[in-house]
């Protein structure tokens, strides 16, 4: 009798385990140039911890002039998509912030290097300047605002960021590398 119900316990452990396991497999993928992971905003226990963390040094190795005028073209039309999006839904604009703008253009060309939510050197994302960053959207291949706002707005976590009635501030990077992929990140702020 024992042994059936050890039997039966790990059966449904290891159910479980594979359950688990094609959850996050078809979940954390990356698929039509998005992370699709939920919607990032700042983690509660980074808030309450009254900590800001700041990466000054990859703060000091972006500049808003490091990205060149027709990225930045893009990157100010994608903004006034999303508040194009915004209207329509009945919220207020954002304000475009030159610091989310520094943060950003750091998101992008990280995710150049890891496209994830976690920095390459381990770090959770909001981490490049955790008193200002409050959400991020990424996305990599898009040649246009109009295509990477439209897969944004395609998913539903990406939506639930741009259409989050409590953020106040946006700016969006663009990181293109060189064969020519552009790697986006749009930061938000309270």
């Amino acid at each position: 009798m024992k042994n059936k119900k050890l039997i039966a316990g790990l059966a449904a452990i290891g159910l479980l385990a594979v359950s688990a396991a094609a959850y996050f497999g078809m979940n954390s993928g990356v698929q039509g140039g998005l992370l699709e992971e939920d919607a990032f905003r700042a983690l509660a226990d980074i808030q309450n911890e009254k900590v800001t963390y700041l990466d000054s040094e990859a703060v000091a190795l972006s500049n808003a002039s490091d990205m060149d005028t027709g990225l930045r073209a893009q990157a100010l039309e994608a903004y006034n998509k999303v508040n194009e999006e915004r209207a329509s839904a009945g919220l207020k604009s954002l304000k475009w912030d030159q610091n989310l703008e520094t943060v950003s253009n750091v998101r992008a060309k990280e995710a150049s290097q890891k496209f994830s939510h976690t920095r390459p050197n381990g770090s959770q994302w909001c981490t490049v300047n955790s008193k200002i960053q409050a959400g991020e959207n990424l996305a990599f291949g898009y040649d246009s605002a109009d295509e990477a706002n439209t897969a944004w707005m395609n998913s539903p976590t990406h939506k639930e960021n741009i259409l989050y009635p409590d953020f106040k501030k946006l700016a969006i990077g663009i990181y293109q590398d060189d064969e020519g992929t552009n790697y986006w990140a749009q930061e938000y702020g309270y």
